[in-house]
């Protein structure tokens, strides 16, 4: 199992152990051949991260908004959560958050992200539109998103 779909799988379940005799243990059976893999593993973290900056740089000038590249968004069981791994503040969200979250995910934009939810989920009476736009409001505060 490749490191990027044991972080996947890990994340989605919230399982955090690594299991024994996979295809990268039998190719790094010494010490020095471990070492090697691990760098080589955290380099492409750090490419995959350096992507995610500049996607969101990119985000900026063309108007769709996206979270932060130190932003980290997570949906439990309870609900779902923002992580912002600079201060490492968690911030519970309430279901119009992770609403909006996930439109945001899905590539929004500002001006249209309140017609959006009201779309999705029949907001009749425009309470959680209003509620969005706050908390989007919020979210820029903030610094956890990018537009």
């Amino acid at each position: 199992m490749g490191y990027e779909s044991l972080v996947r799988r890990s994340w989605r379940k919230g399982e955090f152990t690594l299991e024994e005799g996979g295809p990268r243990d039998a190719d790094a059976s010494q010490p020095r051949d471990r070492r090697a893999v691990v760098e080589s593993e955290m380099e492409e973290i750090v490419k995959r991260d350096a992507g995610d900056a500049v996607a969101c740089l990119a985000a900026h000038r063309e108007g769709v908004m996206k979270l932060a590249p130190f932003v980290k968004f997570r949906e439990e069981k309870f609900g779902a959560v923002l992580f912002e791994t600079r201060s490492e503040k968690v911030y519970t969200l309430s279901p119009t958050g992770a609403a909006v979250v996930r439109e945001i995910l899905a590539g929004a934009d500002a001006a249209t992200l309140a017609e959006r939810l009201k779309a999705k989920y029949d907001d009749k009476t425009g309470k959680m539109a209003q509620e969005a736009e706050g908390f989007l409001a919020q979210l820029k505060e903030k610094g956890l998103v990018a537009e």
